[in-house]
């Protein structure tokens, strides 16, 4: 067991003595040093001069003096009469062994090893327990003095007493770990004036008492440590001996904190400067710390001077147990890193081959080490190999996919794909280099697993580069497995990979196109055709795709160009669509339509919209009609004109007689949800109140559509979201919300005169209000509150002739109803909404 330290043995003490204790007190001076605390700094002495009267520091001394004679004579109380004859005794050497395996010992250096290696307690908790043992006997003897000095002296130090006494009940008491460590009152003195005002803001925030809770940065410690003391550090610079251990010790805590859902993005960098700082302030650094600054001056560029630090502390931070791993470990990531590929398994082999061998993870950094050496692919993979045999059962699937991406970095697919089957068969199946896989792995499932595992992983470029290797094999990509790949492409919004996209949707669509030539000259034939090989056809190495496009393959490239802006490739894209034989689809013609509209006018979408439904007969669907509301003036420009608002209301009946009358039918609850909203908003604008109350009666029956009480408050404001919090909307809003809520009331005393019970209404009466309230809420806009229900049907009646739905609205014949319903094409997502 490791020894007692003073501490530990406060309660524990007793008359016996050891031998070398007692030979080495009789060897003391005659005016012996307090033995129990090590020798205080210069500063130290200096600051207690200035705060403890001379009366006091002679007691003290006194006192220690007196302490330890009665220690040397109670010890010599048990000794043999013939001590004094025989002399001082020797101090017995004594010699440390470690048992590093089962039978094999290693000689300890000495004592402090030997503590350290049988109780785990490293030097730098040594030392931290010493220094609290010294200021507790120092405090312990300073107050012992003043109680016998007597008078005021005897009260202070019981006022003193009971202070200390308070601070640890309340501090400490039941708290262990981070939640019982206190820094106290951090403070960098001696930088004052207005040139040093950044030391003064450095020091608020070292006295802030929401720094650390529980033990955990927040990010804004984070944020705000690094931003005081990187504005202080010229100030500091000048005198580096005024920043106290404390200090940096907190500031080191903070700035190198990670995990726990605390993001530090700039730590290494942080770390890097506090290290130089440290350095040139002469503060030693701790073990740990000197590993992780080795490690920040390797990731800030300074490669071969963070190994050549790394190797010269082989001796002392590479032969403690506490950072052995730790260090081997660094030495494994930096040197495969930097290429060292012999170094770096060397350290590894030292690591395995310790008592306590480490994650046979850390030999990952060296596999992709060698696999990015030309030549070096077959020594990378024995290094997996042995990895795996280490790991055995408790390789992960995580582990595999580290390994693959590692080849499939350097362009080493086979070995990638050798890796992938490792992982999904337990038994050896070797496939490289074989010419054709065997057919449990050749197949586009097999294929389409290991996309799906690439894509999702982010590793959009190797998945790219499976494509390719495997085409070559004789196995083809499907179409699928392909436009996902594009599209996650898209979807990063970079320009490489939105280029990449392009040029592999693109082959896609040459594949597609020459399949049709190919049907179109086989068709023109009255006998079969053989295909034979062309001059310059493509090495192995080149791609040439031989997966055809489908409709998603154009939707992803129309899509992206309509977001884009790019009319003159959708164009084209369009054009292609057309050569592809595939037959147009809803979603295509609503991208052209978007981009007509913004490129050629709304016209030009108006009348391709009428060649592909009535022409070509090609069904819409929910943003097909979002698309055509869109292309209206109201929602295009900003200064409204009368005239084209007039022209809108028109359009916009012409629009909502084709909603009705088209087959069609809901994708999703947005939809749902979207298409309302924007019919209403754009009659609004366009002041068709008749056309509003007429199209939200037929959506009504149509789809059992009410308008929501938000969408009531925000047609009342006139503004088409809640989302917008200028000052003008808000009181629009405030002033809208107070309409709507009377006329809420009103219509609940109405249906409460009728002998309803309000509080008790059923989901089909509160929608009925909502609608009622809707309608008030038009008639208002237009002013026509007051006006009489005969006028008002009859304007209602001939806006619903014309908008093609009096059958609906006024007569509501059950069979028209039922042949223009519209529902969902999910049941599932239908009883969402209903």
């Amino acid at each position: 067991m490791p020894p007692r330290t003073f501490a530990l043995d406060l309660s524990r003490t007793s008359s016996y003595v050891c031998q070398s204790c007692i030979a080495s007190i009789g060897r003391a001076r005659p005016n012996p040093q307090p033995w129990l605390a090590r020798n205080a700094s210069n500063a130290a002495r200096a600051a207690r001069r200035q705060r403890a009267p001379t009366t006091t520091k002679q007691l003290e001394e006194e006192q220690a003096q007196r302490f330890q004679e009665a220690l040397l004579r109670e010890a010599q109380k048990g000794e043999p009469a013939d001590t004094d004859e025989q002399g001082p005794t020797e101090p017995l050497a004594v010699n440390y062994f470690n048992e590093e395996t089962e039978g094999q010992y290693r000689q300890l250096r000495d004592g402090a090893e030997f503590g350290a290696v049988s109780g785990g307690i490293d030097s730098e908790i040594s030392e931290a327990i010493n220094d609290l043992e010294q200021k507790m006997v120092q405090t312990i003897q300073m107050l012992d003095s003043l109680e016998k000095v007597g008078g005021s002296e005897q009260d202070k130090a019981e006022e003193l007493r009971k202070q200390f006494k308070k601070i640890l009940r309340e501090k400490y008491k039941g708290k262990t770990g981070p939640e019982g460590e206190s820094y106290g009152v951090l403070r960098i003195s001696g930088f004052t004036g207005v040139r040093h005002r950044a030391v003064a803001n450095l020091n608020s925030f070292l006295a802030r008492d929401s720094v650390v809770k529980g033990g955990v940065p927040k990010p804004k410690d984070l944020f705000d440590c690094w931003k005081y003391y990187s504005a202080a550090r010229s100030s500091l610079a000048t005198q580096w001996s005024n920043v106290p251990r404390e200090v940096w010790d907190f500031l080191w805590m903070i700035l190198s904190h990670e995990g726990e859902g605390v993001e530090n993005p700039n730590r290494m960098h942080h770390i890097y400067v506090l290290a130089k700082d440290m350095q040139a302030a002469g503060v030693v650094l701790r073990d740990s710390q000197q590993l992780l600054a080795i490690e920040a001056m390797f990731l800030e560029g300074w490669q071969e001077e963070a190994i050549e630090a790394w190797k010269k502390a082989v001796v002392t931070i590479g032969s403690k147990p506490e950072t052995f791993k730790g260090y081997y470990e660094l030495g494994v990531r930096m040197c495969s890193l930097h290429g060292d590929t012999d170094r770096a398994m060397r350290a590894a082999d030292t690591l395995l081959r310790s008592s306590k061998p480490p994650n046979p993870r850390i030999m990952i950094p060296i596999v992709r080490a060698l696999a990015a050496k030309e030549g070096s692919a077959e020594e990378a993979w024995e290094v997996y190999r042995d990895m795996r045999a280490l790991l055995g059962d408790t390789m992960q699937i995580e582990d595999y996919d580290e390994i693959i991406a590692c080849f499939l970095a350097v362009n080493h697919v086979e070995h990638g794909l050798q890796a992938f089957v490792d992982m999904m068969f337990s038994g050896p199946m070797d496939i490289r280099g074989k010419t054709r896989l065997p057919t449990i792995v050749g197949n586009h499932f097999f294929l389409g697993k290991w996309l799906k595992r690439l894509i999702g992983a982010g590793d959009l470029d190797g998945a790219y580069k499976v494509v390719t290797f495997l085409q070559n094999k004789g196995v083809a990509a499907s179409p699928i497995q392909l436009n996902g790949l594009v599209g996650a492409w898209l979807r990063t919004e970079t320009a490489d990979n939105m280029e990449k996209a392009e040029q592999l949707a693109w082959a896609m669509i040459k594949a597609r196109l020459d399949f049709v030539g190919l049907r179109r000259r086989a068709a023109a034939m009255d006998r079969p055709i053989r295909l034979v090989p062309r001059d310059g056809e493509p090495t192995p190495d080149d791609y040439v795709c031989t997966t055809r496009a489908t409709v998603e393959t154009f939707s992803l490239l129309a899509e992206n160009y309509s977001a884009r802006g790019l009319h003159d490739e959708l164009q084209e894209l369009w054009t292609a669509f057309e050569l592809a034989e595939l037959g147009p689809n809803s979603f295509m013609i609503n991208q052209i339509i978007k981009s007509y509209t913004e490129s050629k006018g709304p016209q030009e979408a108006i009348d391709f919209y009428e060649q592909m439904t009535k022409k070509r007969h090609v069904r819409p669907d929910a943003h097909t009609f979002i698309a055509l509301y869109n292309t209206l003036s109201v929602n295009r420009v900003v200064k409204r004109d009368n005239k084209l608002s007039a022209d809108d209301a028109v359009i916009g009946r012409q629009f909502f007689q084709d909603l009705v009358k088209m087959d069609w039918k809901f994708d999703s609850v947005d939809e749902y949800t979207y298409l309302p909203r924007t019919v209403l908003f754009s009659m609004l604008k366009a002041k068709d109140h008749a056309g509003m109350i007429v199209a939200a009666r037929t959506m009504k029956e149509l789809f059992n559509y009410s308008p929501p009480e938000q969408l009531l408050i925000e047609l009342a404001a006139g503004t088409a979201t809640l989302r917008v919090q200028s000052k003008r909307n808000m009181d629009r809003i405030m002033e809208a919300s107070r309409l709507i809520e009377s006329l809420i009331r009103k219509h609940t005393q109405v249906f409460a005169d009728l002998g309803g019970d309000p509080a008790n209404m059923t989901a089909q009466e509160k929608d009925n209000q909502l609608c009622a309230v809707f309608e008030e809420l038009v008639l208002v806009k237009a002013h026509a509150q007051n006006a009489e229900r005969s006028a008002v049907n009859k304007i209602l009646a001939q806006a619903a002739e014309e908008m093609g739905v009096f059958d609906i609205v006024f007569t509501r014949d059950p069979a028209v109803i039922r042949r223009h319903r519209k529902v969902m094409k999910n049941q599932d997502v239908e009883k969402d909404v209903d």
